[in-house]
C-alpha cells in the first residue's frame, strides 16, 4: 500500500508564538527565488519524451535502483510523465467527466491529526494544548461553515479553538474558506506573501466571487510557528504558485511523534525542482521525516483513510520507517530529475 507521510522535526531560523504578533515582525532565512511564471500541470513532458531523453531515462534506473523491491510500486508511479495524479486529473486526461464533489468523513489519522474535507480537496486539524492550528480552508465560505465547522465538531474539537489557519497555496479551494475562520473565530492566516499577492490581483470572476481574507502574515523561508506543545516549519517551495510553501509538522501516533510534510509541488523544471530539493535536503532528512501527506487525495490516500475508517486500531498505513522514506524521497527527486531533463530535451 502506497503511503504518504513524513516525520520531522521543527528546523528554520525564525519563530512565532501565539502570544506573539507576527504581521510584519518577522524575518527568516533568505527565500528561494520563485520562477517567473507558475508552473502548470500541462508543462509535463510526454511518455515519448521521457523515453527518448537519455538523461531522463538515467536518472529513471537510478530511481528504480533506490526502490529495492519494497518501493517499486512507488517509483514507477512517481518516474511516469506526469508523476503523481490525483483522480480528477486522471478522469480530466482521459476525457472523462469530472465526478461530483462529495464530503468526505472526517478522520482521525494520528493522535494529533484530523482528516476534513471532500473527495477532491481537503485540510487537515491539528489539535495543540492551546488551541487548533488548520491547514487549507477548502473552497469558499460556504465550505467552512458547513464542512469544516461540523467535522471538527464531530470529532470533539472546538471550532472556538482555531487560533492558526496556514494556507499551503494561493489557489482558491486551499484560501476559500479563510476569511470565515478569520472573521468568526478571529483566527490569523499564513501564507507567503507571493501568494497574498497572487490572491489580492485576482478578480472577483477568476476567485469566483470568493470572498479574500484579510491581509495578515507573511510565511517567510525556514519560519516556524509555535502553539503550546506544538511547533511547525514552513519552508518557500514555488513552482505550483510563487508562493507555495512545504510544512513539517509533529504528529504523534499512539504516542509515539512523527513529523509530517505538506507538499506543494507539481511543475517538471528547474525552479520547482530546486525548491524540491531544498525541502527534502534542507528540511525533511535533517528533521527525519517518514511521511508525506497531500490536501489532493490519490487514490491510494483514499484507500488509506479507508483502511484507518474500519480498522482504527490496526497499523497506520501512512507510517513509513525512516530509511524506508529517506528512499521515497530521493526516488521523489530522482524522478522529478527525470521529467526536467524530459522537458529540456525537446
Amino acid at each position: 500500500m502506497l503511503k504518504r507521510l513524513l516525520t520531522g522535526v521543527a528546523i528554520g531560523a525564525f519563530a512565532i508564538t501565539a502570544s506573539q504578533s507576527p504581521a510584519g515582525a518577522w524575518q527568516a532565512a533568505p527565500a528561494p527565488a520563485a520562477p517567473a511564471a507558475a508552473a502548470q500541470e500541462d508543462a509535463a513532458p510526454t511518455e515519448k519524451e521521457m523515453a527518448d531523453s537519455p538523461e531522463a531515462q538515467k536518472h529513471i534506473a537510478a530511481a528504480m535502483k533506490l526502490a529495492k523491491s519494497d518501493l517499486v510500486e512507488e517509483a514507477k508511479i512517481m518516474c511516469t510523465a506526469s508523476g503523481p495524479r490525483r483522480p480528477a486529473v486522471i478522469r480530466q486526461l482521459a476525457g472523462l467527466p469530472a465526478e461530483p464533489q462529495a464530503v468526505i468523513e472526517p478522520t482521525k489519522l494520528f493522535d494529533n491529526l484530523y482528516y476534513f474535507g471532500f473527495n477532491t480537496v481537503g485540510g487537515w486539524a491539528v489539535p495543540t494544548s492551546d488551541g487548533i492550528i488548520i491547514i487549507d480552508a477548502l473552497n469558499s465560505a460556504a465550505d467552512a461553515e458547513n464542512v469544516i465547522v461540523p467535522s471538527l465538531q464531530k470529532v470533539g474539537l472546538d471550532p472556538a479553538q482555531i487560533k492558526y489557519v496556514i494556507v499551503q497555496h494561493g489557489h482558491f479551494d486551499h484560501f476559500g474558506g479563510a476569511q470565515y475562520l478569520q472573521d468568526k473565530y478571529k483566527a490569523r492566516i499564513l501564507m507567503a506573501a507571493e501568494d497574498w499577492a497572487l490572491i489580492e490581483r485576482m478578480s472577483e470572476r477568476q476567485r469566483r466571487n470568493r470572498p479574500l481574507p484579510r491581509h495578515d502574515t507573511d510565511v517567510k523561508h525556514g519560519q516556524k510557528l509555535t502553539l503550546g506543545d506544538t511547533t511547525v516549519t514552513m519552508a518557500l517551495t514555488p513552482g505550483h504558485t510563487p508562493g507555495s510553501i512545504a510544512i513539517f509538522f509533529p504528529v504523534k501516533d499512539r504516542g509515539k511523534q512523527h513529523t509530517a510534510m505538506l507538499l506543494s509541488l507539481t511543475a517538471p523544471d528547474r525552479e520547482s525542482l530546486a525548491a524540491l530539493k531544498r525541502a527534502v535536503n534542507d528540511f525533511a532528512k535533517p528533521q527525519k521525516a517518514v511521511m508525506r501527506l497531500n490536501s489532493h487525495l490519490s487514490v491510494e490516500n483514499t484507500k488509506d483513510l479507508e483502511t484507518i475508517r474500519k480498522n482504527p486500531g490496526g497499523p497506520n498505513p501512512y507510517l513509513y520507517s525512516e530509511e524506508q522514506f529517506d528512499r521515497y524521497m530521493d526516488i521523489m527527486t530522482e524522478c522529478a530529475e527525470a521529467r526536467v531533463a524530459a522537458r529540456e530535451h525537446r
